[in-house]
């Protein structure tokens, strides 16, 4: 596989596009889980575990990649790529609910530190595997850029509970229209800084770069 475009400048269109790719898949994820958890009992079965698991990655990854599609060679690997980041994080996460109570003060705030992070990295492993076969250079940004992305997510989060204190509420709610609307506010916040650092990333990691032509496909 090999790049299909090169740019040689940041491409702002383009950052717009994943922007608005990647929060509209996060938008469908909040609905898979909410659906998912809330209206029925499918959390109950391993297997139930493994089909939310597997259609909450697959919408965020065909989302992404209908803005990729025309960025890369094989970009249809990206649905796979995102789907098996998907499996790997809930396998770490899963393995994180083993009891650590045992570990206090430093320790356990190190713990946390270590789940925080190595959940994002998990995400991105996959798709930085992809990323690197089809680009030359700076491909060990996306590794670098998902743990940010994720903070920054995080941080606006937040900002906008310190600024709107109304929002506690809807963590108290039953589980009704308020508290999806709700969720739905907060999966807006954290994806606007999500997808803002990641496509900022990926479409610097695509500027200037040579492209390399595959004559054996």
């Amino acid at each position: 596989m090999r790049i299909r475009t090169a740019l040689k400048e940041f491409d702002w269109k383009g950052w717009l596009g994943w922007m608005t790719a990647t929060m509209a898949g996060i938008q469908l994820v909040v609905v898979i889980f909410f659906f998912s958890f809330f209206a029925t009992d499918l959390t109950n079965h391993w297997w139930g575990d493994l089909a939310i698991v597997s259609v909450a990655g697959i919408s965020l990854g065909v989302c992404q990649w209908i803005w990729l599609r025309r960025r890369l060679v094989n970009g249809w690997w990206w649905i796979v790529s995102t789907l098996l980041g998907w499996y790997l994080a809930s396998f770490l996460i899963k393995v994180f609910y083993v009891d650590d109570s045992n570990a206090t003060g430093a320790l356990s705030w190190l713990l946390v530190l270590l789940k925080l992070l190595a959940i994002p990295l998990a995400f991105s492993l996959p798709q930085w595997l992809l990323i690197r076969r089809q680009f030359q250079k700076a491909a060990w940004w996306w590794i670098v850029a998902r743990p940010l992305a994720w903070l920054t997510g995080f941080g606006l989060i937040t900002l906008s509970d310190r600024l709107d204190p109304v929002s506690d509420l809807f963590w108290i709610m039953p589980y009704d229209v308020s508290s999806f609307v709700g969720l739905s506010i907060i999966a807006v916040t954290f994806s606007f800084g999500f997808a803002a650092v990641t496509g900022a990333v990926f479409t610097s990691i695509q500027a200037n770069q040579t492209v390399v032509r595959n004559h054996g496909n």
